[in-house]
């Protein structure tokens, strides 16, 4: 099919726009869609906030529907309808990129809409920019390495049952825990449990005005917690 555009998943960090990549950048100057993720439309779009100074004023700025809900169905069918409205732009001949917090590759919707414009366009040219993720930016900002020689490390989605963290803490010396905010109580409860909540350290929006961290993990029971969220736990301690 000929004057087919390329796509691009766009990996634009945690949060801070200083930390998109060089490639990254390059892509949004030059891109002429620029795809955004939307959950609602009460939440404007993080992703949007941290790449907007990248973004060429001359782009057009598309939302695509990422509904926040685990109904697979739901999300099939969001998924399948953004896919379209990226391949219709592409089969125009546009060049389209799809921006995602964090990295393109890891826990991100950009995958299954991959998968689903490849489907429709299976000639389609692709490339996938890395972006700095969450818990990377987050050792660096404590100077603390997530790993080192030999030393295992685990990255632990959501999680809907937090005892299944015992054996993960059991058997990994460095855990990251991400999305942690909607069951925080029930994981610092595993921690004090195996006498880990005082070797780790709690962040939430790292890159934003507003971003905090703490090594007491205690002082946030009860205390609403936002979404970008996570805990790194070193059994060596930090």
């Amino acid at each position: 099919m000929a004057n087919i555009g390329r796509f691009f998943g766009v990996g634009v960090g945690p949060g801070s726009p200083d930390l998109l990549t060089l490639r990254a950048a390059e892509i949004l100057q030059t891109a002429d869609i620029i795809c955004i993720p939307r959950s609602s439309d009460k939440n404007d779009s993080v992703a949007l906030k941290v790449a907007k100074p990248h973004i060429s004023s001359t782009a057009e700025i598309v939302e695509i529907s990422t509904p926040m809900v685990r109904d697979k169905e739901i999300l099939n069918a969001e998924w399948q309808s953004g896919a379209q409205k990226i391949a219709k732009y592409l089969k125009d001949g546009k060049n389209v990129a799809f921006i995602t917090i964090g990295d393109a590759m890891l826990f991100s919707t950009y995958t299954y809409l991959l998968n689903k414009v490849q489907q429709i366009i299976p000639d389609v040219s692709v490339e996938s920019i890395p972006g700095v993720t969450s818990f990377s930016a987050t050792a660096a900002l404590l100077n603390r390495a997530l790993a080192e020689g030999n030393e295992k490390l685990a990255i632990v989605p959501a999680i809907d049952d937090p005892s299944e963290l015992k054996p993960i803490l059991a058997t990994f010396p460095n855990v990251v825990l991400m999305k942690v905010a909607n069951k925080y109580e029930q994981i610092l409860d595993i921690l004090e449990e195996l006498g880990l909540q005082d070797k780790a350290v709690f962040m939430s929006k790292l890159g934003y005005p507003d971003q905090f961290y703490t090594r007491d993990l205690n002082s946030l029971r009860g205390v609403k917690r936002e979404y970008l969220s996570l805990i790194l736990v070193k059994q060596e301690g930090f």
